[in-house]
């Protein structure tokens, strides 16, 4: 099946009975009224903050079956207003190849300003003050936690908006290694004479390097808000430390409200910048793929490897130039790195059925199937059907043979 998927590679058989449940069962699920899931919703009593706090996890469409996959984790403040269409962005953007896939952890609020801020504003907000709390809670309960109960890889962003922008700008300042990544959407700049932008210079003047990427972005900010954010920018363009990636775009059509929906998509591409591989490159050949790859995993400061998807289109770019052989090659590669996903398996077995080896393209196209239907996958119905055609094709070119 050609799409940016998934993997895998065992020989074996499946009597047509089997078939015949596979088909039933991968069509049946169809017409039932099902909710639909978009992440769990967790608790954890907080030491540190002595409070109850609630976080919801999105998982990636191949959490399910990637077994020995592990995932980046974007960590989101203000959960209960950006999880969904955080989550969507996510999901949308790895399904076309925008940005690897990622875990979602998105944390409820509960008293916003005294977590958030840095400083207590007597003058101007009461109970202000607690962000070095609420980062020890981040780093020493919550991240552990997650951590040990999903399969992270290491690389966490941090996301936040308004009073969370300030915060992100908080942790950026005070433990930079916290996270790879930080985005700050119309972060609250004016807090306690400027603080946030004061602490960002300071930190970055006493800094060589660092290794860290900052998104910003301000919407149709006029008067103080305008001028509070040029002068971060300004900051951000003369006292950045060696290796310090960043990048500030404006938003002058969306409100202080409405900036995080497009921002959140705008830093996932700046941040994984250049990561899609455009499918006119295909033609130059793997080579080509995994030196692209090794460009951006320089550019991101983290390993990325060429994605199960990427090495799927490869083959299919073999199979239609008749280079059957180099295509096949290329699924079994996709099956052996993902040895759960019925879509490499259905490469391979479509590349067996262009060299006609009939008896290994039902033996690829069953585990497909039977890998579909153990994953409930939502395409699960092709990959029954495609078995099925598959198996009755071997049935007549045993016939033949006869």
């Amino acid at each position: 099946m050609r799409s940016r998927g998934r993997g895998y590679v065992i020989k074996w058989t499946m009597p047509s009975r089997i078939f015949l449940f596979l088909l039933i069962l991968g069509c049946s699920a169809a017409g039932a009224g099902q909710p639909l899931v978009i992440g769990q919703s967790q608790h954890l009593h907080s030491s540190v903050l002595n409070e109850d706090r609630s976080y919801r996890v999105h998982l990636p469409e191949s959490y399910a079956w990637a077994k020995d996959r592990r995932y980046p984790v974007l960590y989101l403040l203000d959960g209960e207003s950006h999880f969904l269409h955080t989550s969507g962005a996510v999901s949308y953007l790895a399904a076309q190849g925008d940005i690897p896939e990622m875990i979602v952890v998105a944390i409820d609020s509960t008293v916003r300003i005294r977590d958030f801020t840095q400083s207590d504003w007597s003058t101007a907000w009461h109970g202000g003050g607690g962000a070095a709390n609420f980062k020890r809670f981040l780093s020493g309960e919550l991240i552990p936690g997650v951590e040990q109960t999903y399969r992270t890889d290491g690389f966490r962003v941090l996301a936040g908006h308004s009073a969370g922008g300030q915060f992100v700008l908080y942790c950026l300042t005070a433990e930079p290694s916290l996270f790879k990544a930080y985005f700050a959407f119309s972060p609250s700049l004016d807090w306690d004479d400027n603080l946030p932008q004061k602490s960002l210079q300071k930190s970055f003047e006493a800094t060589s390097s660092l290794k860290a990427f900052l998104y910003t972005a301000r919407s149709d900010d006029a008067g103080r808000a305008l001028a509070d954010y040029e002068r971060l920018v300004e900051t951000l363009k003369t006292k950045s430390p060696q290796g310090f990636r960043w990048h500030s775009e404006a938003f002058p059509d969306e409100t202080h409200g409405s900036i995080p929906l497009l921002a959140e998509i705008d830093a996932l591409r700046r941040l994984y910048f250049g990561y899609r591989l455009h499918p006119d490159l295909l033609a130059k050949g793997l080579a080509f793929a995994e030196k692209h790859f090794e460009n951006v995993s320089r550019t991101v400061g983290w390993p990325l490897p060429v994605p199960e998807g990427v090495i799927n289109e490869f083959g299919y770019e073999e199979l239609g130039a008749g280079r059957t052989e180099a295509a096949i090659a290329l699924f079994k590669r996709n099956v052996a790195a993902n040895p759960n996903s019925a879509n490499a398996y259905d490469g391979l077995a479509d590349g067996y059925e262009k060299a006609g080896q009939w008896k290994e393209a039902a033996s690829a196209s069953a585990r497909a199937a039977a890998l579909a239907v153990e994953f409930d996958l939502k395409n699960r119905a092709y990959f029954v059907s495609h078995a099925e055609k598959v198996r009755k094709r071997l049935e007549e070119e045993s016939r033949k043979s006869q």
